[in-house]
């Protein structure tokens, strides 16, 4: 038995993504078999800095595993650019962390809202750590390794060129957002505020930033990258991954490809699907740009609408709602095909099998290389075929006319067309069942992270 903590960006209840499910399942598993142990989190960034208020951390308990959650105010104590990768405050809280439980190994899957800073303070104590990376955080800042333009990107570049012209400009404040904190600051008007934007030096004020910005951007792949190579295991899911780690100067004989496992309890519901002669087209996901819904309903609007195929959306619309208005708007604006575009909010992760039943293809038209999303998994363990962008990741699970079909990035020409073959044959849909295999589950994926444990 050992006392593992586990890191993550952020955790449940409040957030439910891939990385959280994942989190939680292993954590399950490894308790099962009799480890001790402890979740560390942080809240997400505050939408609005100026407003956040709250307990530093707070400790509670989620399906049985114990979790200390730290807290925005933390996070925005003598907050800089760097802090974003490397922050002494949260390392500093975590060092009482590590005092107070004590653990045997370090698992890290992910470090962002904590900071790289926390694995330095680990190792300094001779703590064992290993890694286990669901996204590109330790390559890119932005963590999809995707430009603001929509093309994949590999890298910073040399001298971080790549991230200082995608990632830096969003990190300086517009003019608006300057003329809400003067009036956040002081008793004006908004009109007196912008007024004073002149006065008060807006372009020396964002000039300042700038530099700050820059700094902060160009010695970011240079810190996560030493510390990255301190730890004992990279344990990635994909050779996708596993080329960009190395190309990205982290030690190849560190990395172990361990792809992930899900748990099939979730999937228990799942029952044989029923013949239909509607093609029932599925997204289950982040209803976000880089997960590409609008590409699908774009794609599904290309069909005639007199086919036989609907469109069935699962996912929260209120997570992020400017980017859920433009997709609602856009699946408005066919009114021939919007009566079979259906929004059907989130569900418990016990009820993933009921909702794949009625599924016969599910799409995941995302816009980043993706790593083993578990939906794709789940999926295919129910022997529901896929449609997915030719992206690494999506793209070792689904091979394109085996086991489902992929289509060219940010293509819904392309989509449709996949699209249109299944409506048009269905036996394509019932040879693409007989091609799949059986999926890797959270048992054995925790086997392996065991095996390393003891090897380290």
């Amino acid at each position: 038995m050992s006392r593992i903590l586990i890191t993550v960006h952020k955790f449940f209840p409040a957030n439910k993504a891939g990385t959280e499910v994942l989190t939680l399942k292993i954590a399950q598993e490894l308790q099962a078999r009799g480890h001790e142990i402890l979740i560390v989190s942080a809240d997400p960034p505050a939408t609005d800095a100026r407003h956040a208020t709250g307990p530093e951390w707070q400790d509670y308990e989620h399906e049985g595993i114990k979790v200390h959650a730290l807290g925005e105010s933390l996070r925005l104590k003598n907050y800089t650019y760097e802090h974003e990768f490397y922050h002494p405050e949260i390392a500093d809280h975590f060092e009482t962390v590590l005092d107070s439980f004590k653990p045997d190994l370090l698992h890290v899957m992910h470090a962002q809202n904590l900071s790289a800073a926390i694995i330095e303070r680990a190792r300094k104590r001779g703590l064992p750590v290993v890694f286990s990376p669901t996204d590109f955080w330790f390559i890119c800042p932005i963590v999809q390794l995707k430009r603001t333009d929509g093309t994949i990107c590999e890298g910073p570049g040399p001298n971080a060129e790549h991230c200082i012209s995608c990632y830096t400009p969003e990190l300086i404040p517009s003019e608006d957002q300057f003329v809400e904190a003067v009036h956040g600051r002081m008793p004006i008007t908004q009109m007196l505020g912008r007024r004073l934007t002149g006065a008060l030096g807006y372009e020396f004020y964002v000039g300042k930033k700038r530099v700050a910005a820059e700094a902060a951007t160009r010695k970011r792949p240079g810190v996560l990258r030493e510390i990255g190579n301190s730890v004992d295991a990279i344990m990635v899911p994909t050779e996708i991954m596993k080329t960009l780690f190395i190309k990205n100067g982290f030690r190849e004989e560190l990395i172990h490809k361990v792809p992930f496992g899900i748990d099939t309890s979730l999937l228990e519901g799942y029952q044989k699907k029923s013949a239909s002669t509607t093609l029932r087209i599925g997204f289950i996901g982040t209803i976000y740009e880089h997960k590409g819904l609008d590409i699908l309903i774009k794609a599904f609007q290309r069909l005639n609408p007199s086919c036989d195929a609907v469109l069935k959306i699962y996912g929260n619309t209120e997570q992020f709602p400017e980017y859920a208005a433009s997709v609602l708007a856009l699946a408005d604006k066919s009114q021939e095909h919007r009566e079979k575009i259906s929004f059907l909010g989130t569900f418990a992760n016990e009820k993933l099998g009921e909702v794949l039943t009625d599924i016969d293809v599910l799409v995941v038209p995302s816009r980043w290389y993706e790593n083993t999303p578990l939906v794709i998994q789940s999926a295919l363990s129910t022997r529901t075929p896929l449609i997915a962008t030719n992206l690494g990741g999506m793209s070792e699970l689904v091979k394109d006319g085996e086991n489902g079909m992929l289509f060219e990035l940010n293509d819904d020409r392309d989509l449709a067309e996949k699209l249109e073959a299944l409506v048009g044959d269905r036996s394509l849909l019932s040879r693409f069942r007989e091609n799949i295999g059986n999926q890797r589950t959270i048992t054995e994926m925790v086997d392996d992270l065991e095996s390393i444990y003891r090897r380290i």
